[in-house]
């Protein structure tokens, strides 16, 4: 806004001095102003004497002079009476500017014009173009922290009134991420998750953000994201990544270098990120080679799939935005799961597919169990872990491979 009003100062400024000083020299004291009946008086008299100095020298003959005489005071007459006739009334002073008028234009008009826009004109297109108001101020040009923590609360309470804002959600999420805070930066976009279609972009920044939060680890819920990424846009160059490092961690260096490979051929040619990958790429072929190849066996082990129902009874106590995890453990031993799968609740049957790119820990993959217990639970709090009140169901022991099995939501979690 201050180009705009620099600009009007200007053309105020070239006003004036257009209009001042005609006005300014346009002063003048009584001495210097002169009226037409004197200066036709001071003519006729230079002509009387012209008159008589040509009587002097001869020129002129007397009877001359007479009519000479006569001839002047005709005219100087006539030329009074027309002048008085449109001469002001008696005693009406002569139109004329004073220096007071001169400098009130100059303070009035600028005035004047100032007033009539803030008045009548619209200032929002400037000031959408304003800097921040710390930066106007002459302060610093970011944000403090704490304005940052006020801005972000006041966000967060606008979406508890707004809850299907999934831009909001978006917008919350990443200042969250500004801040260091992860687990409320992966609450808020699992939230605009719900609500947006599947977005590779947002499912692969959760993914990003939710293995921050767990140590930064991608295995679990981030390998399942990053995998919902992929099946939204197979060429999204983030999930692309992030599916070749979840390859990595797990250990599976083959897949490792598929996705690479894969990520390698949609960046530019020659760029960092290319020269990037492809260290990558030889870093997953080296860990290759030294395990003789090994490494291969798990991505041939076929995946656990099959689809979850909610019982009818059940069906009432379940709420939009409520969580559904579908997992998979060994059937003997440990009860950790050896894969996660978490997704929200949507139309029933629900489809899944499990398998050791959603491993806990590459230490303990599902395709290292020959039988396993596949589990499914609803909820409403998106707590990984089980709360009273949860909806739950169960299989019996089934093959860590076992294809299309049916799986009945039907107890409530005491």
């Amino acid at each position: 806004m201050m180009v705009f009003w620099t600009v009007v100062a200007m053309l105020l400024g070239g006003a004036l001095l257009m209009l001042l000083p005609p006005l300014w020299r346009g002063v003048r004291t009584a001495a210097e102003t002169v009226s037409p009946e004197a200066a036709n008086l001071a003519v006729y008299r230079d002509q009387w004497r012209e008159a008589e100095a040509d009587l002097g020298e001869g020129l002129l003959a007397p009877e001359r002079l007479a009519e000479a005489r006569d001839d002047i005071q005709r005219r100087w007459l006539e030329e009074a009476e027309g002048e008085g006739a449109n001469a002001e009334a008696p005693g009406a002073a002569p139109p004329r500017f004073s220096r007071g008028s001169a400098i009130a234009l100059a303070v009035l008009l600028p005035l004047a014009s100032v007033l009539t826009y803030l008045q009548l004109g619209d200032l929002r297109p400037l000031q959408a173009n304003d800097p921040p108001p710390a930066v106007a101020a002459g302060a610093q040009h970011s944000l403090t922290p704490g304005q940052i923590e006020a801005r972000v609360a006041a966000l967060a309470e606008r979406l508890k009134a707004a809850p299907g804002d999934a831009e909001g959600w978006v917008m919350l999420g990443r200042s969250y991420v500004v801040l260091g805070r992860y687990r409320d930066a992966a609450m808020a976009w699992r939230r605009a998750v719900e609500l947006r279609a599947p977005d590779a972009t947002l499912l692969a920044d959760l993914a990003d953000v939710v293995a921050m939060a767990q140590g930064k680890r991608l295995a679990g819920e981030p390998a399942a994201l990053v995998q919902r990424a992929l099946d939204a846009d197979p060429r999204h160059v983030k999930a692309l990544a992030l599916a070749g490092s979840v390859a990595f961690e797990a250990r599976d260096y083959p897949a490792a270098r598929g996705y690479w490979e894969r990520l390698l051929a949609v960046v530019p040619a020659q760029s960092d990120v290319a020269r990037s990958i492809q260290g990558s790429i030889a870093q997953a072929m080296k860990m290759e080679a030294a395990l003789g190849g090994g490494a291969a066996s798990a991505t041939a082990a076929a995946p656990l799939t099959g689809e979850v129902s909610l019982s009818p009874e059940l069906a009432a106590r379940v709420a939009a935005g409520d969580t559904l995890f579908v997992f998979a453990r060994a059937a003997e031993g440990s009860r950790m799961p050896l894969a996660i799968l978490r997704q929200p609740v949507g139309t029933w049957p629900q489809r899944f597919v499990l398998s050791d790119a959603l491993a806990m820990s590459p230490n303990q993959r599902l395709s290292s169990q020959a039988q396993v217990v596949v589990g499914a639970r609803i909820s409403r709090s998106g707590n990984a872990t089980p709360q009273p009140g949860d909806l739950v169901g169960s299989s019996a022991a089934v093959s860590s491979s076992a294809q299309g099995l049916r799986l009945v939501i039907d107890q409530v979690q005491p």
